[in-house]
């Protein structure tokens, strides 16, 4: 393990400090980082410490300075493979959860406790923050923090930075200066340069318009543009990319429509998740069983209901399918909405 030494200089002469004690420095770590942020990332916002997962209990979660969801796990001591192995199990525990719902919930559930503030509507705190869709906090980025990290620990991190994992070593070291406690902070760290990893941080902007930019491909930016108004006016909505092939639209931080491009058939496809489908199920099966072209299989990117497993879309091929079907179409988002909002009011 790297040890680090600081000195004062006074004049010519190198004056060593003296280095805390593990035990002294273990104890005020957690502390210290939860009361300030900023010392494990500029522009960081904690959002949970000691956070309850299915893989077990996380020390810090944060969102950072881009919107990135961030998990720290902390160790008292030199960091191990078996810290490697944990934060892995943390960052995809929360990376599986549907993050336009389950994510945010768990967020502002658990906030509030150990010096961390309330967030009471993450969706919300998370709009008023970032002008970016919910769907931008993942992949999760992870930061390993101890006070040493050993030799497999450190070869197993460089492969995971080397195969495109966003994965970093923090190292604090402490000293005593004319009666103070000062911190050191060791920042092992390289942007994975993988063609994946730049995939999965490419912004909500930059996604939106290689999507539009394939439609456009495709002829059919104009029927988009019908279909994304359509949306918008009987639906009202937030929008994220459930796959660099699907737009989803929600409310309520719950997906429920999408606009699929099909590059292989040239179409468009105006589809339902199963919690619309479940919505007005009457209606979708009116239209189903109608002339309406229509396609029905397994739900991708949204979970089921008690009656409902599967997700409905409607190909269109061109801008006249559009004009041909967009009343039945319109009615039946109306019917979704209506629903969904009485729904809500009971």
């Amino acid at each position: 393990m790297e040890e680090v030494k600081i000195w004062i200089v006074e004049g010519k002469h190198a004056v060593p400090l003296d280095s805390v004690g593990h035990t002294e420095t273990e104890a005020l770590l957690e502390d210290i980082l939860v009361c300030n942020p900023n010392v494990l990332a500029e522009g960081l916002t904690l959002v949970g410490r000691q956070t309850r997962t299915t893989s077990g209990w996380l020390d810090l979660l944060g969102v950072d300075a881009d919107g990135r969801l961030v998990v720290f796990e902390l160790k008292r001591g030199t960091l191990n493979r078996d810290a490697v192995t944990q934060i892995i199990d943390y960052a995809s525990a929360l990376d599986e959860m549907d993050q336009i719902g389950e994510l945010h919930e768990h967020i502002a559930e658990q906030s509030g406790t150990g010096g961390v503030q309330e967030i009471v509507d993450f969706e919300e705190w998370y709009g008023n923050n970032f002008d970016q869709s919910l769907d931008s906090l993942t992949p999760t980025r992870m930061f390993l923090v101890g006070l040493g990290i050993d030799e497999t620990a450190e070869r197993m991190v460089n492969y995971l930075f080397d195969h495109g994992l966003d994965i970093s070593l923090l190292t604090f070291y402490g000293f005593i200066h004319d009666g103070k406690t000062l911190f050191a902070r060791y920042v092992e760290s390289k942007p994975p340069d993988t063609s994946i990893r730049r995939q999965q941080t490419t912004s909500v902007a930059e996604r939106r318009r290689i999507f539009e930019e394939r439609i456009a491909e495709l002829g059919m930016l104009d029927t988009f543009n019908a279909i994304r108004e359509m949306f918008r006016e009987h639906f009202q909505y937030h929008f994220h990319f459930a796959s660099r092939y699907r737009m989803s639209f929600n409310r309520d931080s719950l997906a429920y429509l999408f606009i699929e491009m099909d590059e292989n058939s040239k179409s468009l496809k105006v589809g339902f998740h199963p919690r619309a489908v479940d919505l007005a199920l009457e209606e979708f099966e009116r239209l189903i069983a109608k002339d309406l072209p229509t396609e029905r299989g397994p739900a991708q990117n949204a979970t089921h209901t008690e009656r409902v497993n599967y997700e409905v879309k409607f190909p269109l091929y061109t801008l006249e399918d559009w004009n041909n079907y967009k009343d039945e179409l319109i009615k039946l988002t109306r019917s979704v909405y209506a629903a969904y909002q009485k729904k809500q009011s009971n």
